[in-house]
């Protein structure tokens, strides 16, 4: 058991200064048990092509030089009495888009699939980062950070967590320009007390396929940890500053035609996909809503099915930003796995309504009943408004050709993605 901790143990790198000073980029290597680690000889695994290790740290560098994700891991079995820490360089303001996972524990080795386990994420829909647990596919936001890279389009951070042997994660984090760490938020969380492997998975547009790299990380486990449990609830997401009780959404005007609008329908899935609806925001500011109201509609208009549409997992509303999207389905895992999307702009609605393989009618609404001026979008869907060349529409979707305008039928076409939809991102 000492020999298996002894090789865990050299598999990350050591910084040469605890909490005081951090080392400069170029230093590859750190005293740890009396011997050197060099990054290019750690057992990493995973997508290796998609990353290139030399002495400045892991660098994502995709040769396909297009959207993705992308993951590496090591093996690690520490969870309690654990110190992680890392640094990281963006050379971009992160989004919802564009966003990075430092996975501090994991039970499987892909890191793109199902798994349990602990992760800081760096960046999405705010600036901040950010600790979640995962159990399967879904994850749960468990503490919140301060917005440090806020107007930040190319943030170097350094961040360290603790978790201690009664289950109580902390998490610190330090911009290269302050000079100590500052403590953003403690949690007490136990759900997960075995880990098989930690590491890194990036989400990237195609402009940013080289913009990640993180280096001088190190773990240090059987260590006592210097945190004092804060009163905080034992209970994570219940009391976070950032997810109040009763949030306070910008009003809308009497009048929100086209503020949203369709954008993507698969609705005749293939087995191992799943149905979903996705949105788009043609506006220049996101839209807050703690719901909206998808109806399905005879062709007179009249409505026969509303399903609310919201954050059935958290108390978080609904956030669309700018020029962004929104996706919504029963199944968000299948989707994940069919389209090979990151999942980051899909919302699972456990209810989500059946849609007709032969065809049907939908609206968006902020209201739960229409009314006048509060219907966003209406749009139909058939096999007809499928390309005429594209004799295949099972597992195909129909999408906008322009999302900004209109949904008549003549600005839909079929998907042109090899996975047939492109579900929570730009069309492609």
């Amino acid at each position: 058991m000492k020999i298996y901790q002894t090789v865990i143990l050299l598999c990350f790198f050591s910084i040469l200064f605890y909490n005081c000073s951090l080392p400069a980029d170029d230093e590859e290597k750190g005293g740890l048990n009396g011997e050197d680690t060099i990054t290019s000889e750690l057992p990493w695994e995973g997508e290796m092509d998609k990353f290139t290790i030399n002495s400045k740290g892991i660098h994502l560098n995709d040769p396909q030089e297009d959207a993705g994700t992308a993951y590496v891991t090591i093996p690690s079995t520490s969870v309690k009495n654990t110190r992680w820490e890392f640094g990281v360089h963006l050379t971009f303001n992160p989004s919802a888009n564009n966003y990075a996972r430092f996975y501090l524990t994991s039970s499987s080795n892909i890191l793109s699939g199902d798994l349990n386990g602990y992760y800081i994420q760096i960046g999405g829909t705010k600036d901040n980062v950010t600790l979640y647990r995962q159990n399967g596919e879904q994850s749960k936001l468990l503490a919140s950070g301060r917005e440090l890279m806020k107007g930040d389009s190319s943030p170097k951070l350094y961040i360290k967590v603790e978790c201690d042997n009664n289950g109580y994660w902390t998490f610190w984090t330090r911009r290269e320009s302050e000079n100590e760490y500052v403590k953003e938020k403690q949690i007490k969380d136990t759900d997960i007390q075995t880990s098989r492997y930690c590491g890194i998975y990036c989400i990237y547009t195609k402009t940013r396929c080289k913009g990640f790299t993180f280096h001088h990380i190190q773990l240090s486990n059987d260590i006592e940890t210097n945190t004092t449990p804060d009163e905080t609830p034992d209970n994570p997401g219940t009391d976070l500053p950032d997810n109040p009780d009763t949030p306070e959404f910008p009003e809308l005007p009497e009048d929100v035609r086209g503020m949203l609008l369709f954008n993507e329908i698969m609705y005749n899935n293939a087995t191992d996909g799943a149905e979903y609806v996705e949105i788009y925001n043609p506006t220049e500011q996101a839209i807050i809503l703690p719901a909206l109201y998808l109806y399905k509609m005879y062709e007179s208009g009249t409505v026969y099915s509303t399903t609310i549409l919201s954050n059935e997992e958290s108390s978080d509303p609904l956030t669309i930003p700018s020029k962004g999207y929104l996706c919504f389905s029963k199944y968000p895992g299948k989707v994940i796995r069919k389209h090979k999307v990151n999942g980051e702009n899909l919302i699972e609605i456990t209810k989500f309504p059946a849609l007709n393989n032969d065809g049907g009618y939908l609206a968006l609404s902020s209201s739960k009943k229409p009314e006048k001026g509060q219907t966003f979008d209406t749009c139909r869907f058939r096999d007809e408004m499928h390309d005429s060349d594209n004799k295949k529409t099972t597992g195909i979707s129909l999408e906008k050709k322009s999302p900004e305008l209109s949904s008549l039928n003549k600005n839909w076409r079929s998907s042109k993605h090899a996975t047939g939809g492109t579900p929570g991102i730009k069309n492609r």
